[in-house]
This record gives C-alpha cells, sequence and structure tokens, in this order.
C-alpha cells in the first residue's frame, strides 16, 4: 500500500519546516497546490532548487484525479500535496486524505504555519474570542454573497472577533479595500449597521514575508490608505474589547505607515 501526505509549507521560505522538507523529500510523488494562497517566495522553482521534483497544480487536477492519486496509492507510491500555509485548513484536501484511509493507505498531515494562526498572533487580540470565519467572494454575475455580512452579525452578537479570508479568482488576489467595499456594499443590502465607516478593522499584509505589514484603522481609513501588495487579511474586532486588546490595537495603529 502507499502514503498520502498532507505538507504544511507555511507562509514564507523562512517558515519551512525542516520536516516539512523531509517528508517531501522522501515522496515519490509531490504535487504543490498552487490555488488555495499564494506565497511572496514559495514556488515550484524554489522547491526545485531545495532537491524537492515538485509540480503545480490547480484545482482542477486535485478535484479531477483523484483515481490517478489513489491508483498512484495502490501501486505503492508516496504521494504528496504540499499547501502554503497549513495543509488542511481551508482546503479541500482532507476528503482525499479520508479516501486514501478507507482504502488502507497510510495517510500523515504534517502542518505548516498557517495565516489563520499568524494573524491572530499578529492582531493582539485574544485567541479565545475569534469566531466562525468566513471568506469575502468576488460578485458572481453581479451578484454578492452576503454569508460574510452575516457570519460578522452573529460573531458581533456574541462578542466575537472575525477573520475575513480574501478570495482569489482567475489569479488574481483581493485587497483589503476591495473586500471592505463589498462589506459596505452588503451594509446597504441587509440594513443591520454593523459595518460603518467607524468600523475598527485589523489588516495583515503579506504575512510571513520581509515586507509584511498589520495595522489598526477605521473602515474610512482603510478606503484611502496605502496598502502593500496583497495577499492580504482582515480582522474584524468585537465590539466587547479587554483593555489589553484596547491597549494592542493602539499598538497596531501606531506602527501605520504615514
Amino acid at each position: 500500500m502507499g502514503t498520502l501526505k498532507l505538507v504544511g509549507l507555511g507562509l514564507s521560505l523562512k517558515y519551512l519546516t525542516p520536516k516539512a522538507l523531509e517528508e517531501l523529500k522522501n515522496s515519490d510523488i509531490v504535487y504543490l497546490d498552487s490555488y488555495t494562497s499564494v506565497s511572496c517566495d514559495i514556488s515550484e522553482e524554489k522547491l526545485r532548487e531545495k532537491g524537492i521534483n515538485v509540480t503545480a497544480v490547480d484545482r482542477n487536477f486535485i478535484e479531477n484525479n483523484t483515481k490517478k492519486i489513489i491508483d498512484d496509492l495502490n501501486n505503492g507510491k508516496i504521494v504528496s500535496i504540499a499547501s502554503i500555509g497549513d495543509p488542511v485548513i481551508a482546503t479541500t484536501h482532507v476528503s482525499l486524505l479520508v479516501e486514501a484511509k478507507n482504502k488502507g493507505h497510510e495517510v500523515k498531515v504534517i502542518p505548516g504555519v498557517s495565516v489563520h494562526c499568524y494573524i491572530i498572533s499578529k492582531s493582539l487580540l485574544s485567541s479565545y474570542k475569534f469566531g466562525k470565519s468566513v471568506t469575502v467572494t468576488y460578485p458572481i454575475n453581479g451578484k454578492i454573497d452576503i454569508t460574510p455580512y452575516n457570519v460578522l452579525k452573529e460573531n458581533l452578537e456574541r462578542g466575537l472577533h472575525t477573520i475575513f479570508y480574501l478570495d482569489i479568482r482567475d489569479g488574481k488576489l483581493m485587497t483589503a479595500r476591495e473586500a471592505i467595499e463589498l462589506l459596505l456594499e452588503m451594509e446597504k443590502l441587509e440594513k443591520g449597521n454593523i459595518v460603518n465607516k467607524d468600523s475598527l478593522v485589523v489588516v495583515g499584509e503579506r504575512l510571513g514575508c520581509e515586507d509584511e505589514e498589520v495595522v489598526s484603522l477605521t473602515v474610512e481609513e482603510a478606503l484611502n490608505y496605502k496598502f502593500i501588495q496583497p495577499p492580504h487579511i482582515i480582522v474584524f474586532p468585537s465590539k466587547s474589547l479587554h483593555f489589553m486588546e484596547l491597549e494592542g490595537l493602539k499598538c497596531l495603529r501606531q506602527s501605520r505607515k504615514e
């Protein structure tokens, strides 16, 4: 029987663990999930430079080649799927792992530094007070998915912080400004009075990279702020903040560019 590995690469090369490298080098086939997230410096080329014979694949390949992957496992191969960040947070690879396990193959998960954990630490907000996270997506045929608005509303009612992942569509990375503009459009549609110009947000930019930035600012300020290139991620803090959380957010406000 074969072995299926889900390997987390972390957010950038400096967060790529020795364990992840070891597991990838000891694989017969390595696929790089090139669609779930992006990194400032992790790429097919950079991984090959580290001695890993890797092939970058898109969502269609992973979703439409389950049989091929299982066939390789049936032939005793060691197959790894490598993902930016953590290999099972915000991906669909768990279904493949479960199928491989049910067919009697060995399965392994090698965790990596995820943007989810990273932004919680960098936001200086209490990890105990984060609620459900959600992705802000680009409109489809002009229709806005208001799920993010509903998740934010529910979290705010429970006194919880909300993490917003931002969409990647056809290789285009949504910016924090685009996401906030969409949330304001949702507010116009739903009229719940939960997103306004005075709402406080924390924006993480290019997390894990040398030029990363984490700032706290109001929605109005964010619409005019000069963010660096994506990837971006957003946190809407709870309305009920501990005094140390407030002090932490003040520190993030002071770190903003002029």
